[in-house]
């Protein structure tokens, strides 16, 4: 038996990054499955979920950020930001914003903090650096 996805997935892919044996597949911002024949039980997918998305074999759901832990965000510093719009188009829950300084200017993302939920789905989309999660 292995490790398992449920309903509570949001599709951020931060799993299917850390996956060892790329045993998780999926598209962003849709349920992420999990390849029983290529999972080792590492726990790695288990200890990356922070919404208590993934089930390990004996059914107990990874645990999910507490509200007194300091949560993690997505941050962009918009003096690297490219105006690429890869985290805008990539962001699981809609987190980012597009924002135009003059009508001159390019769009550059700024994070909306109520909806990031630190997944970093951002980080491997960002082509220049400019997001960090903090």
């Amino acid at each position: 038996m292995s490790y398992s996805i449920n309903k509570d997935c949001i599709g951020c892919g931060s799993c299917a990054k850390k996956c060892p044996e790329q045993a998780i597949s999926g598209k962003v911002k849709k349920r992420f499955d999990i390849d029983p024949d290529l999972c080792t039980e590492c726990g790695t997918c288990f200890a990356t979920c922070t919404r208590g998305a993934v089930s390990d074999p004996d059914g107990n759901r990874s645990p999910k950020k507490s509200k007194s832990q300091k949560p993690v965000r997505a941050h962009i510093d918009i003096k690297l930001c490219a105006g690429c719009r890869n985290c805008f188009l990539n962001c699981p829950s809609d987190a980012v914003k597009l924002i135009k300084k003059n009508i001159f200017s390019k769009d550059y993302g700024v994070i909306d903090t109520d909806n990031c939920t630190g997944c970093g789905n951002c980080l491997g989309y960002c082509i220049t650096g400019a997001v960090q999660l903090i």
